[in-house]
């Protein structure tokens, strides 16, 4: 029986497993196999919100283990080392046997079919400072990290104001204008505002100082620009500063500073600009990849160098007919799955293969602005919807995600669940 591997529980990954496991696992077809170095799956659009409290981090995850044993593939929990491709082998270090202080952690494992689903990570582009003094808002524990600092600040500045003559401002430098930096600068305010209705009484939106930075001409450039435009005044009606063809050269524990010799005073600064696959892989095991790590794929999602081995989502630089590339986004991880799936299982029986045509259904962006979420979202033939109408596509387009993984009935019982616990548990805490 071949085993089919997969390496990397997001999106695009655990909807991976999930389906082969559906209907190859179960049937005794393939052994599926999902390995990442986390326990458990949150969607990536999410992580703003966890960081501002917004969301439960505690609530709405998915672990491997139970979605394993609920549709048959089994899990590892490990981070990829190496590909050994002469010999069909992948080497992860084994997070267990690490933890228990073995010495042998790493471990290869044999596989038949590969496939690299590994997320993107921020890109820095080498700009001095930054990763020593700014967060990177990449995974769950990023996300809880950058919380307990926000948490930290905001209780120290509620208990110093009583006593200070006169106290300046919490300054927040949030580095890249895409959705991940504007959906962030929006929830911090109403971040402040639940803190301070939950007994910090000296806090308030008055003490943010937000700065949004934007190396291009302006924010979530990909969006048309009268779109662009009202997202800006949105923004700097909650008071955000928003700061376009602005590039930083330089970043310490002062702040920002940037090419025309400005500096952006910062306490906390949170860089989401730009996105890359992982250092390892590029050119792992001699696979082609380009400047930003990511692996190169045919039209079929097999590697280049290797038609055992597909990738998909972020890690995937996917060529489209009209000669662009396929953006790294949660939107093109799940429209890859059921072509890579179907491929795969082609590829057992050599069979001929689909190949991956994106259909981009637009862009969506979350800005909590008040007591009311306002959503904008352009489609693919430009439809543009906002306000609450907006919001609600939000949060179905979470529901459909956790759909494809657990099915309707489950998915309303997670949905219902999460929301009896938020009930009875502050989802504005810093443990964990």
């Amino acid at each position: 029986m071949e085993r089919i591997i997969v390496v990397g529980g997001g999106a695009g990954g655990l909807e991976l497993v999930t389906k082969l496991g559906d209907k190859l696992g179960r049937k005794k077809r393939a052994e599926i196999m999902l390995i990442d170095q986390n326990t458990e799956h949150l969607w990536k659009p999410l992580l703003h919100e966890i960081a501002t409290g917004a969301l439960n981090d505690q609530t709405d995850h998915i672990s491997y283990l139970s979605q394993a044993q609920s549709h048959h593939f089994s899990f590892k929990q490990g981070k990829l080392i190496n590909i050994d491709r002469d010999n069909k082998q992948v080497i992860i270090t084994d997070a267990n046997r690490a933890a228990l202080g073995y010495s042998d952690a790493d471990v290869a494992i044999n596989y038949d079919v590969l496939v690299i689903a590994i997320g993107c990570t921020s890109n820095d582009f080498g700009t001095p400072g930054v990763k020593e003094h700014a967060i990177f808002l990449d995974d769950q524990k990023s996300a809880i990290k950058l919380r307990k600092i926000l948490l930290s600040t905001f209780i120290r500045f509620d208990m110093d104001a009583p006593n200070a003559a006169q106290q300046s401002k919490i300054k927040i430098a949030i580095v890249g204008g895409g959705a991940t930096g504007i959906e962030l600068a929006s929830e911090l305010p109403n971040m402040v505002n639940t803190l301070k209705t939950s007994g910090y009484p000296n806090l308030g939106e008055q003490m943010l100082d937000i700065s949004l930075v934007e190396a291009a001409d302006r924010i979530s450039p990909a969006l048309p620009e009268k779109v662009s435009l009202g997202i800006t005044k949105t923004l700097q009606n909650m008071g955000v500063k928003v700061l376009t063809k602005t590039m930083i050269v330089k970043a310490d524990n002062e702040g920002l500073y940037t090419k025309d010799g400005q500096t952006i005073a910062a306490d906390i600064i949170v860089w989401a600009a730009g996105v890359k696959a992982p250092d390892f892989l590029n050119n792992i095991a001699g696979l082609e990849s380009n400047r930003n790590n990511q692996l190169v794929v045919k039209p079929t999602l097999q590697s280049t160098r290797d038609d055992t081995i597909f990738v998909i989502g972020d890690s995937s630089s996917c060529m489209q007919d009209n000669g662009k590339l396929v953006s790294p986004t949660a939107q093109a991880a799940h429209q890859m799955v059921p072509v890579c799936a179907y491929n795969i299982e082609k590829s057992m029986n050599d069979l001929p293969m689909k190949k991956f045509k994106y259909n981009d259904k637009g862009i969506i962006i979350s800005l909590h602005n008040t007591a009311q979420g306002v959503v904008s979202m352009i489609g693919s033939k430009g439809f543009h919807a906002k306000g609450c109408f907006a919001l609600l596509i939000h949060r179905v387009l979470y529901r459909m995600h956790l759909a494809s993984l657990l099915g309707i009935c489950r998915t309303v019982r997670f949905t219902l669940a999460a929301r009896v616990i938020n009930k009875t548990k502050s989802t504005l805490s810093g443990d964990k």
